[in-house]
């Protein structure tokens, strides 16, 4: 058979009913793998993939909406910019809306791996932080412990809060200025 007879037997597949029934099993196939990439998925993977994306993240937590760049992600929470500060979210206490973006992604990692360990590295830093609860109460202070289950703040005059780890839902911190 010459090439032009197996060119045309070819097309003539691909352009027939055997041709559309393999193109349409395929693209089965394609939704169901995508759906069950999805399945697999945690939150901190959605924030992480529209981060390197570039896309715009509106979170909703603790009666805030916030919408700011994602500066990393974390396995349990993530940072925002906010130009002069910094917010971290827990994951698991946030409403997530992703708008797509054609330009603008990054990839950068935390410095601390989970939320826990952030609260710990602002222990460490002992600078001044504003810690939002689930039912959107406000504590301002320094955090003196980060322990197993919950923070202790104190502020100015020497009160100290305990707030339970569980319930802390975003912290808002200053960056320092820098100095020349």
């Amino acid at each position: 058979m010459p090439d032009d007879d197996f060119d045309e037997l070819a097309r003539h597949l691909r352009q027939g009913d055997a041709g559309r029934e393999v193109r349409a099993e395929a693209e089965e196939n394609e939704s169901l793998t995508e759906l069950q990439r999805r399945r697999h998925q945690d939150l901190a993977d959605v924030a992480r993939a529209a981060m390197h994306r570039g896309d715009k993240l509106t979170l909703v937590v603790g009666g805030l909406t916030l919408a700011h760049p994602v500066a990393a992600v974390g396995a349990d929470y993530l940072t925002m910019e906010t130009g002069d500060g910094t917010i971290d979210v827990r994951l698991d206490a946030a409403v997530l809306t992703i708008e797509p973006r054609t330009s603008g992604g990054k990839s950068a990692r935390p410095g601390s791996t989970t939320f826990r360990a952030r609260l710990a590295e602002h222990e460490a830093g002992g600078a001044w932080l504003e810690v939002v609860t689930s039912d959107g109460q406000r504590i301002a202070g320094r955090i003196v412990v980060a322990a197993t289950d919950h923070i202790a703040l104190t502020d100015d005059s020497g009160a100290v809060s305990y707030v339970p780890v569980a319930a802390t839902t975003v912290i808002f911190s200053r960056i320092p200025p820098r100095r020349s």
